[in-house]
């Protein structure tokens, strides 16, 4: 079994340490993991350490935020040069952008009569980029907003099986009343960015993705689909497959697991086609990108 998309503590909304994530991945019985932290590659120096000691095999990679005719699309990044010095330079550029994000979305939610501040965000990303986890802990953690009845629905009504995810679709993704764009982060110019850092870009969980905008990306340089994820069907999977096949692309199985506290519905490895097949095939991949 693989899971080739994972969140540490280096993510603002992942749960377990990498050290966490590797006994885990041991005890399941895992050959392959893959840590895809949102715009950082902090946890892949000390992945890579752990891969000797666990004998797991390990895939550099980051989850990269995007933007495409405004929708939010995330890319991944298998076998990204994570000590690329003009990586970490744009990383930091991202995280730059990413603060000022922040305050602009705090100021729609604001508006929108959610009563919480910088700080209180803060307080909750651990000093990292925040989430849609940063933004929904703040507001609950206020008592002026105890008494909100849009927060039922995360605290114990349709939406609280995965409130922080939920929270994220509702408000803060791409169309959504406290969406704010990242115009440096379009997303043929990321797919380019990974690929200049040596990566091959995947779209991640691509069930929310039209048919037609992920051939316009293909065009644009995407190398490959996360066809198995933990939110697609059975039908979706074999769709994505075709156009894998069509294109002659690389197919991922990622669970997107953070952890219970984050995604209760999302487990370690729960996800079908996590082929061990699968790795070698990305890895002949990259291997003829470079070639």
């Amino acid at each position: 079994m693989i899971d080739l998309h994972i969140h540490t503590t280096a993510s603002s909304d992942g749960q377990y340490t990498p050290r966490e994530i590797f006994a885990m991945a041991g005890s399941m019985g895992l050959t392959a993991i893959a840590f895809a932290d949102h715009n950082s590659v902090a946890g892949v120096e000390e992945g890579l350490n752990l891969s000797r000691e666990f004998g797991i095999d390990f895939i550099p990679c980051l989850e990269l935020n995007s933007l495409f005719k405004e929708y939010d699309l995330h890319i991944l990044g298998y076998f990204i040069e994570h000590d690329n010095q003009g990586l970490i330079s744009w990383l930091n550029e991202i995280h730059h952008e990413k603060q000022l994000q922040a305050v602009k979305r705090i100021r729609k939610l604001n508006e929108l009569g959610f009563i919480f501040n910088a700080g209180d965000v803060v307080r909750f990303s651990r000093g990292m980029m925040p989430t849609g986890v940063s933004y929904l802990k703040a507001i609950l953690s206020r008592k002026e907003n105890r008494n909100d009845p849009r927060l039922d629905a995360y605290t114990r009504g349709d939406r609280s099986d995965s409130p922080y995810v939920n929270f994220y679709l509702d408000y803060l993704r791409g169309g959504k009343p406290a969406f704010v764009p990242l115009d440096m982060m379009e997303t043929p110019q990321v797919i380019g960015k990974v690929k200049k850092f040596g990566g091959v870009p995947v779209l991640a969980h691509p069930s929310d993705t039209e048919e037609r905008d992920i051939r316009e990306l293909i065009s644009h340089g995407l190398c490959g689909l996360e066809v198995y994820s933990s939110y697609h069907t059975p039908e979706q999977e074999k769709r994505f497959l075709s156009i894998v096949y069509e294109y002659n692309l690389v197919a991922t199985a990622g669970s997107d697991f953070h952890g219970e506290a984050v995604k209760p519905d999302v487990k370690l490895a729960g996800i079908r086609g996590n082929s061990e097949e699968l790795v070698e095939k990305l890895r002949e991949f990259r291997e003829k990108m470079g070639s």
